[in-house]
C-alpha cells in the first residue's frame, strides 16, 4: 500500500491529477444509488468498497456541497485501505428537495437531517461494508449533524473526525435582536421557505478568493461542478433553514456528555463561518475528544495549501490508525 505522501496531489498538478487519475479511476469503482427517507424522499449516495478494507468511512458533507466535492478524499481514503460512503443530505446534490429549483436549501427541522443519516448508515452502509468497523467523517454543516447523530446513537461509530463542524453558526457582526427576528419571522408560512435575507439564486459566479477555501484549482474544480450540473447549485438558506442552524447549537452542546467514543475536531485558525468556541466547548464536554488547530486555513482545511491538506488527511489516518 501507498503511503499519503505518494498519492497526494499536488495544488500545481491537481487538474490534470483529477482529470486523468483520480475521476477515471472512481469511475469505475464508485456505485451509486437513492433510499428512500421515512417521509418518502428520495436521497441519493455513493458508495466506494475497498478491496481489504480496514474499516468504512462515512461522509457528512457541509452545506451547499455534494457527494463529487469530495472525489479527492475518498480517492485517498479509498487509497490508504478504507471504504467510504456519502449521502446527499436532503435539499443538496441529487436528492430531493422540499422547496422548488436547486438554489435554495430548506429543512422543516435539523433533526430530519439526523434521521436521514442514520436511514443512511442502516440501510446502505451496515449492508455493504465489510469489516465493521465505521468511522465519521463530518465537515461544517454535517459536522452538527453528525454530533447530534453520535448524540443520539452512541454505539454506531468506533471514532469520528469532525472537520469545522457548525457547533455553532457564526452570525458575524448580526445583532442578537436581528437573529431573534429572522427565528421569529421563520415561524410565519409565508416566510418558511424564503431566502434569508442576503441570499439569492445561484448567479455563476466565480468567488475565489473570496470563499471558504485557499487552494484556487480545488474551488476551480468544485465550481465547475457546480457549472456543469444543475442539482450541484444550492447557494442560499431558507429563514426556516437558519432558524434550525442557529438553535442547533445548544441542542449538540446540552447532550456532548453522551459521546464516549474518540473524537477530533480539526479547527480552522481563519475559520468566519463557525465559533471556535463552540468547538473547544464541545470538545470539554465531550469524554474523550480533542482540537487540533490548523494555522493559516480558512474553513475548508481539506482545500487549502498543500501543507496544510497533507497534514490535514495525515492528522486523519494517524487517528484512525491509533490504537489506543
Amino acid at each position: 500500500m501507498k503511503t499519503l505522501e505518494e498519492i497526494f496531489i499536488k495544488e500545481q498538478d491537481f487538474s490534470k491529477e483529477m482529470r486523468c487519475r483520480v475521476l477515471p479511476f472512481l469511475k469505475d469503482k464508485i456505485k451509486e444509488g437513492y433510499f428512500t427517507t421515512r417521509d418518502g424522499l428520495s436521497l441519493h449516495y455513493q458508495m466506494l468498497i475497498a478491496p481489504e478494507e480496514k474499516g468504512a468511512i462515512v461522509i457528512s458533507h457541509g452545506y451547499c456541497e455534494f457527494c463529487t466535492k469530495y472525489a479527492e478524499t475518498m480517492y485517498y481514503f479509498y487509497q490508504m485501505g478504507y471504504s467510504t460512503f456519502i449521502v446527499d443530505h436532503r435539499g443538496h446534490g441529487l436528492s430531493d428537495r422540499q422547496v422548488d429549483g436547486y438554489s435554495k436549501v430548506h429543512v422543516e427541522h435539523f433533526e430530519d437531517y439526523v434521521f436521514d443519516f442514520d436511514e443512511f448508515v442502516k440501510k446502505i452502509v451496515k449492508e455493504n461494508a465489510v469489516s465493521g468497523k465505521l468511522y465519521l467523517f463530518a465537515h461544517s454543516m454535517g459536522g452538527a449533524i453528525g454530533a447530534l447523530y453520535l448524540e443520539k446513537y452512541p454505539d454506531v461509530f468506533e471514532k469520528a473526525v469532525l472537520s469545522s463542524p457548525m457547533i455553532e453558526l457564526s452570525t458575524g457582526d448580526t445583532s442578537k435582536a436581528l437573529l431573534r427576528l429572522v427565528t421569529g419571522v421563520s415561524y410565519l408560512h409565508i416566510f418558511r421557505k424564503r431566502y434569508l435575507p442576503g441570499y439569492k439564486e445561484y448567479d455563476h459566479t466565480f468567488k475565489y478568493p473570496r470563499c471558504s477555501a485557499l487552494s484556487k484549482a480545488r474551488y476551480t474544480y468544485t465550481y465547475e461542478q457546480r457549472e456543469g450540473n444543475k442539482h450541484y447549485r444550492s447557494s442560499g438558506g431558507t429563514f426556516n433553514w437558519a432558524r434550525e442552524a442557529f438553535n442547533v447549537s445548544k441542542k449538540i452542546l446540552k447532550n456532548a456528555s453522551l459521546i464516549k467514543i474518540p473524537v477530533i475536531i480539526m479547527q480552522a485558525e481563519r475559520d468566519t463561518l463557525v465559533v471556535p468556541e463552540a468547538q473547544n466547548e464541545f470538545a470539554r464536554l465531550a469524554a474523550n475528544c480533542k482540537v487540533i488547530r490548523y494555522m493559516g486555513s480558512k474553513h475548508e482545511i481539506f482545500n487549502a495549501t498543500d501543507e496544510i491538506i497533507l497534514k490535514f488527511y495525515q492528522d486523519v489516518f494517524d487517528f484512525l490508525e491509533d490504537d489506543r
